[in-house]
Parts: C-alpha cells; structure tokens; sequence
C-alpha cells in the first residue's frame, strides 16, 4: 500500500459512525388547546431522509440522539471524500504504463 493510499485512509471515519442521509428539521404544531405552539412557538423535531429501497423516507430521531447523529452524518460526508480520494489514487495506479 503506497504512503499517499494509507494517508487517505487514516483520514477516513469508522464505518460503523456513519450514517448515510440528511438532517431534516420539522417545525409542527402539537394541536393542544393549550400548548405554547398554539401562539407561534412550533415544536422542532430532527429527521434523517434517505432514499431507501427506490422511496424517501423520513426517521424520527429523539431530542437524546441528535449531536450523535449529526455527526454520524458529517462522518459520511467525509467518508466520501476519502472513497473519492482513494478511488483516484487507485485508478492512478493501476493506470500507470
């Protein structure tokens, strides 16, 4: 393995910290008569939309989990960045003449 491959990969997140998705944030109304949403302040809740088998669909992610998953979420942004580089790297390889 060259030294430019094995820099690559060092800066490559664990796989299994990633998550492959956007964060959606939904601003709602809960519908209680007498809830402070009723006056402008929407309940926000974080959702991760992915595309999964050919359909969107979206996950409900609790208050708790939130910091997690967004940086489970910049984890995969960078993980293809390193999948880009390395692809490069390997097809500069094994292109040589």
């Amino acid at each position: 393995m060259g030294l430019k491959l094995r820099e690559a990969i060092q800066g490559a997140p664990r796989i299994s910290q990633v998550i492959h998705g956007s964060i959606v944030m939904v601003k709602r109304f809960c519908g209680g008569a007498n809830c402070r949403c009723q006056k402008g302040h929407k309940h926000c809740s974080m959702y991760i939309s992915q595309r999964y088998k050919g359909k969107t669909r979206m996950i409900y992610i609790p208050k708790r989990s939130e910091s997690r998953v967004r940086c489970y979420v910049s984890n995969y942004q960078k993980f293809k960045m390193v999948m880009d580089q390395v692809t490069e790297i390997n097809i500069q390889q094994l292109t040589k003449g």
